[in-house]
């Protein structure tokens, strides 16, 4: 079969993925999408495989290395190229070299930096003060393939992982709008991830244990944590006897206690922590809305004693 240069078949399969796939539906033309199987019970979206019927676009789902392996050896796709965001599943060199021009990767950081399955929560967990996308070229070892091209961008001091994961969808398209048609035309080459002067470190997947707070830890840690944790795992603690989530805060002055003690004064709630102390501003008690402080203190200052 001829392969098409106008199209290109996206991998993918969570909500960044989702996101990213219909800005590339303005500017390209979706052979196919392949993506994750449903775990089996799922109830709820399926944000890539939703989006994909909405749009009419085909879609084809797998769970394991070795199916995508067969899928692209029984499904004749006519793309020179592939184009993988947030897949999560490994990519086979076989699957890599059936596209003409390989598969591109857009990599939610400055490659080498924070390669790995969770770019975006460990740019906020460090504290650095910038961040960006990577476009690369997919190779079967993780995130080590050469660049096409990358942007940077600031990381404010209130940007939640939400939040900055809108930015960097953003900054993800344009880059693919601009570069991948040059790539197709011969116009751009990959360089090695050394020219970004990056680095090489790594994330992880987040657990479920990353949510409790370890008052032990600096004020301004845990308090880039609830940012990074707003939607999962959360920020779980316990105040007095209430189980809360805090889901807004800032790091204040040391109130001289010991980490995970609290102070009251002037309606509001510092915990100590290992380095300064935690002004909280707006927290979740277990099975109750978000509320600001002022409201916890007045509703619940009889199980703070």
């Amino acid at each position: 079969m001829t392969k098409q240069s106008k199209t290109v078949v996206f991998f993918g399969s969570g909500p960044l993925a989702a996101k990213s796939l219909e800005l590339l539906t303005k500017d390209f033309e979706i052979e196919a999408v392949i993506t994750k199987s449903t775990p089996f019970g799922h109830k709820g979206l399926v944000p890539v495989l939703d989006l994909a019927k909405k749009l009419g676009i085909k879609a084809y789902s797998v769970d394991s290395r070795m199916q995508l392996d067969d899928l692209i050896k029984d499904v004749n796709f006519a793309s020179q190229v592939g184009i993988l965001i947030d897949f999560g599943i490994i990519v086979s060199q076989k699957v890599i070299d059936y596209f003409e021009m390989g598969i591109i990767n857009s990599h939610f950081s400055i490659l080498p930096e924070w390669r790995g399955a969770d770019p975006i929560s460990f740019s906020l967990l460090s504290g650095q003060k910038t961040t960006g996308v990577s476009l690369m070229l997919l190779v079967e070892a993780m995130d080590e393939g050469p660049l096409l091209g990358y942007s940077e961008i600031t990381i404010g001091p209130t940007l939640t992982n939400p939040s900055l994961s809108e930015k960097l969808v953003e900054v993800s398209h344009g880059l693919l709008k601009d570069i991948v048609p040059l790539y197709l035309e011969g116009k751009a080459t990959s360089q090695p991830q050394s020219i970004t002067g990056k680095n090489v470190s790594y994330s992880r997947k987040l657990t479920k244990s990353d949510g409790l707070i370890d008052w032990a830890k600096p004020a301004d840690m845990i308090e880039r944590e609830i940012r990074t944790f707003i939607e999962w795992p959360k920020s779980h603690a316990k105040i007095g006897s209430v189980e809360v989530i805090i889901t807004s805060a800032h790091a204040a002055p040391t109130i001289n206690t010991e980490p995970g003690e609290f102070k009251i004064e002037d309606s509001q709630l510092f915990m100590q922590c290992g380095e300064n102390s935690l002004s909280i501003d707006k927290l979740k008690p277990a099975g109750k809305p978000e509320m600001t402080i002022s409201a916890f203190l007045a509703g619940y200052s009889s199980r703070l004693a």
